[in-house]
């Protein structure tokens, strides 16, 4: 090959690199696209330095410039790899960045002349071979990842930097694997670089385009553009043929290994973006489908595809999204909208819900739309070009089909509109049945995620209802105390004794109020005071306090030393609170009642003894603990419910020992604190051998 032909083809590459880095801002916008362009600009320098310097292609200012292209093409590639793959692969580019850093400063600094520099003989010991093969094979690792890693909603706006990038890096790597191969570089696949770059610079402009529609938001064909870059793919791989052939024509027969080479490369690149196209994809199925299968559908990789599609994660895509796309999928529509049905007046109408590849459409359809007497009550499928959807089609792009989604029981539920497929085929009864059978799924799928909101909603009322009932019977604890202090106001108000306990009587019941109000509104907060460190009490101390407020109506026994009860103290103290004042209000006048403390068979237990009439079995079983159920003309029905939930929330029982005329004894069994951070301290040990 002569130092002439060398020069005009990379000048000629140079030229054409040059021309698409002016053209890949004015076709994109954006850092996307200044990056974009300082790719081609790096290749232009490149192969343009080539040009002036044609007897050392590798090193020097041509090896300078090789490491300057390289390195911004990876640059590109990691900023891709962070926009389009989020947060979760930060690590991963830092790993790349790193490995990328070293090699680009051990190649560069195998370029100063040296010993370690030389590439005349390149072998697998020379380090400036070594690390340009490196940084080439980074590359396409790089550009594999960020392809691989990418949503595949967004893998269409990355897809052709990373043909074009990694496949050039893969030429790269076959250059050099081929000089340690053969002890030598081989000069038709030095000069066929330039044409594979010029080749592939096409390619930028294209992603250049893409990326300015997709910071626009707009919706798109797949279609339109498949058949968009295909044409301009297509163009430039024919330029460039004719161009090689014409040059092969007027300059010998010496280019004969380059161009072919060169056609090589390019037509792997052209295939890839081929296959990277779903549309292409797509025609290919359905002519294969068509002439060599019975079946047009797949059954069993169709219902599968649908399961794991409706059973994915909301964090993947939200459930109505998932129910477009479960309809959508199987017959190859790239887009769709999802109405559902709303009563808010009693007449039924169906509001628009979710998009797919489309627009927000703030639509809702009537009862009186031509489209539902077309659907027969959600029995059949409707093709939108015999149903006129004016605001549909005008807010979201031609529409093709209306699948109904019935369900057994609530009826007709919603309707998923598809836009045509990315291969238009011909509508049989085949399609129509699959689409009914997965409509039918689709609905069951809603239909429980509805009634699963529903019954989450419920609980969070019952919730609230349960914690209004605790406050409701807790007030009128307060209002008791209150009604007591009124009653003796009258006779002490003079004396300064009784003065000091009102005052302190009226902030405690103040205090009390502002508590239940908060736990009522903030019941998150019950949450937090139930840390370990909350839950410790000691009821030898709270029970002396509760007796000595009661004035010799209640006595106090311990056996021995009972240790700290794992209970809040607020819980312990509502639920021993109630049950005292009803053994207090069921006792004789002038009878004690008589608390018991102590510890057996490991656990805490306090009984509460009256003398009272005492009661019958059934009473217990039916009505004692029933909420709302109450035997007292002014009661509420909610203490004795509350005081076992609350002992029973904190690992605790309450059980009743009692027969009619021979009183009550209310036994209370809480867990011991010591045992409880014993089981605490084994849970943590556990979990640290596991991690």
């Amino acid at each position: 090959m002569t130092e002439t032909v060398s020069v005009l083809l990379h000048a000629g590459a140079a030229l054409f690199c040059l021309f698409w880095a002016a053209l890949v801002p004015a076709a994109g916008r954006g850092r996307v696209a200044l990056a974009l362009a300082a790719a081609c600009a790096t290749a232009a320098l490149w192969t343009g330095t080539i040009a002036l310097t044609p007897r050392q292609p590798l090193d020097g200012l041509a090896g300078a410039a090789e490491l300057l292209r390289t390195a911004s093409w990876f640059a590109v590639l990691l900023a891709l790899y962070r926009r389009f793959a989020g947060t979760a692969v930060v690590p991963a580019i830092r790993r790349f960045a790193l490995a990328g850093g070293a090699l680009v400063l051990v190649a560069a600094a195998a370029l100063v002349p040296g010993p370690t520099a030389a590439l005349a003989l390149p072998t697998l010991g020379s380090p400036a071979l070594l690390a340009r093969l490196g940084l080439a094979l980074a590359t396409v690792l790089l550009a594999e990842n960020v392809w691989r890693n990418t949503d595949e909603a967004a893998r269409w706006h990355v897809n052709l930097p990373c043909i074009a990038f990694g496949g050039l890096a893969a030429f790269d790597v076959l250059v050099y694997a081929d000089a340690v191969l053969a002890r030598a570089f081989s000069a038709p696949l030095l000069d066929a670089r330039a044409v594979v770059t010029a080749l592939a610079m096409p390619l930028l402009a294209i992603a250049a385009v893409r990326d300015r529609r997709w910071r626009r938001e707009l919706p798109l064909s797949r279609t339109v553009v498949f058949h968009g870059a295909t044409l301009v793919v297509g163009g430039v791989f024919l330029l460039g043929i004719g161009l090689a052939g014409e040059v092969v024509r007027h300059l010998g027969a010496d280019w004969s290994r380059a161009v072919q080479i060169s056609l090589l490369a390019g037509a792997a690149l052209a295939l890839l973006v081929a296959v990277s196209s779903q549309s292409v994809r797509s025609r290919l199925r359905r002519q294969i489908v068509d002439n060599f299968f019975t079946a047009r559908h797949d059954y069993r990789r169709e219902w599968l595809r649908t399961v794991a599609t409706l059973s994915a994660a909301d964090a993947e895509a939200p459930p109505a999204l998932r129910a477009i796309r479960a309809i959508a999928d199987p017959v190859d529509s790239p887009a769709g909208v999802l109405l559902l049905r709303e009563e808010p007046d009693g007449a039924p109408r169906f509001a628009w819900a979710q998009s797919w590849n489309r627009p927000a459409a703030p639509a809702s359809l009537g009862p009186e739309h031509p489209l539902f007497g077309a659907l027969r009550g959600g029995t059949w499928i409707v093709e939108c070009a015999e149903v006129p959807l004016p605001d549909l089609d005008q807010a979201c792009g031609p529409l093709w089909l209306a699948v109904p989604l019935p369900h057994h029981r609530e009826g007709l539920i919603g309707i998923v509109l598809l836009a045509p497929p990315r291969a238009p085929f011909p509508l049989d009864g085949e399609t129509f049945d699959l689409l009914r059978t997965l409509g039918r799924e689709v609905a069951m799928f809603l239909a429980e995620r509805r009634a699963a909101e529903r019954l989450a909603e419920s609980r969070r009322l019952a919730d609230y209802a349960k914690r209004f009932a605790f406050v409701a019977h807790d007030v009128k604890t307060v209002s008791h105390q209150l009604s007591l202090l009124l009653a003796n106001a009258e006779d002490h108000m003079q004396d300064p004794e009784f003065q000091r306990d009102m005052l302190l009587t009226v902030r405690a019941a103040a205090d009390r109020i502002n508590t239940l109000i908060a736990r009522l509104r903030q019941p998150e907060a019950e949450e937090e005071g139930n840390a370990p460190a909350a839950l410790r009490i000691d009821p030898a101390a709270r029970l002396a306090a509760l007796a000595a407020a009661r004035q010799g109506r209640v006595i106090l026994e311990v056996e021995g030393e009972p240790g700290l009860a794992a209970i809040g103290a607020e819980a312990f103290d509502a639920a021993v609170t109630h049950l005292v004042n009803n053994a207090i209000d069921a006792s004789p006048p002038g009878e004690a009642v008589r608390l018991r403390l102590a510890r057996a068979a490991g656990r805490i237990v306090i009984e509460i003894i009256d003398r009272g009439p005492g009661m019958s079995a059934e009473f217990v079983r039916d009505v004692l603990f029933r909420p709302l159920g109450t035997a007292k003309p002014r009661g509420s029905g909610i203490g004795a419910w509350q005081a076992r939930e609350l002992l029973r929330a904190a690992g605790g029982d309450l059980s009743v020992l009692t027969r009619p005329g021979a009183g009550t004894t209310m036994r209370i069994e809480l867990a011991p604190a010591d045992r409880r951070d014993a089981a605490g301290e084994t849970t943590q040990i556990g979990r640290r051998m596991r991690a």
